[in-house]
């Protein structure tokens, strides 16, 4: 399969001169390290391509190799090809989705369980931990040549969705092929540092908030945080320094299930949401129009804290008793 899908991509890349590559919004370390990953495949190809993001990249993610590439528009036009990474429905692209319309082919490399599917080619494998995994596999097998950005932006993508190789979705692969790409040159140390050790202060405050407000339900299995606007203002924090805060809640021993309503804009509220074992949060998480993975997910809501918690906290609970 692998072997069938690598001849694919590579055909749909040999008749390409001109390629746009995207990611959806909010974008984490899957999101932007295969994306940039993809581009400097394509640019040591001789490959025209353009990198395209609804969001800027978060700060804990500002030093990924090529960076700088990731624009919110085109400053090109007329694609060949579309390649879209890491999300599972085309209205994720956000403002960028209208820059893919009149594309003409279109490949799709994903993990998620998909809404729709787009694409003339998908590469979707919903077991894999990561999509910068399956992008690996397809270079591997390509005998493509995998530079030392190549295989620290890969190792990003595949590091960030396995939680630094502790969450259960760790695979051998996942192992494996991050060995390989250390072997490459991939900088696992940068990689660590600029994720999992260093954060701005104001992200460290409002954490703080978080903690003493965090509220307990079903017998301490669940846990729930709300950061308000007003905290976001007091901490002169973005949306992006949350990062972590919902594993935060999950890391208490006798929580199974995990969400954090955060308000950052005014009448806006993004929830994350983990679980441990089989409690699914991302089937929670689509009944109200999000997605996700089984034990990690997250939706939005235009309303206020309280009634997105009215909303959720429910559906939290009837999670939890599916068990």
């Amino acid at each position: 399969m692998v072997l069938k899908q690598a001849r694919q991509f590579q055909q749909e890349l040999s008749g390409a001169s001109s390629v746009l590559i995207g990611t959806h919004l909010n974008p984490d370390g899957d999101a932007l390290g295969s994306a940039l990953a993809m581009s400097h495949y394509l640019s040591d190809q001789g490959i025209r391509n353009e990198v395209l993001c609804h969001h800027v990249p978060p700060y804990n993610l500002e030093f990924l190799p090529g960076v700088s590439r990731i624009r919110q528009a085109p400053t090109g036009k007329d694609f060949e090809l579309a390649i879209v990474l890491d999300l599972d429905s085309l209205e994720r692209l956000g403002s960028a989705e209208q820059y893919f319309t009149n594309v003409p082919r279109m490949v799709v490399i994903d993990h998620h369980v998909p809404h729709e599917a787009p694409g003339d080619l998908r590469i979707v494998d919903t077991d894999s931990p990561a999509t910068a995994l399956i992008l690996s596999r397809l270079l591997f097998e390509m005998e493509g040549d995998v530079t030392p950005d190549i295989a620290t932006c890969l190792l990003t993508g595949i590091v960030t969705d396995t939680g630094s190789f502790r969450f259960r979705n760790t695979t051998p692969e996942a192992l494996s092929v991050s060995a390989r790409l250390l072997e490459l040159g991939g900088n696992i140390n940068l990689v660590s540092e600029e994720i999992y050790q260093r954060k701005p202060l104001a992200s460290v405050r409002l954490l703080g908030f978080l903690l003493e407000r965090m509220q307990l339900e079903c017998d301490g299995r669940i846990c729930y945080g709300m950061l308000t606007f007003e905290d976001f203002q007091t901490t002169n924090a973005q949306d992006e320094d949350t990062e972590g805060f919902v594993n935060e809640l999950l890391s208490i021993n006798t929580v199974q299930i995990s969400a954090l309503f955060s308000e950052s804009k005014r009448g806006r509220v993004r929830v994350s949401l983990r679980s441990r074992s089989d409690y699914d949060v991302a089937a929670v998480a689509r009944e109200v129009g999000g997605g996700g993975h089984r034990n990690a997910a997250g939706c939005s809501f235009e309303a206020g804290l309280e009634e997105a918690r009215e909303i959720l906290i429910p559906r939290l609970r009837d999670c939890l008793e599916s068990c």
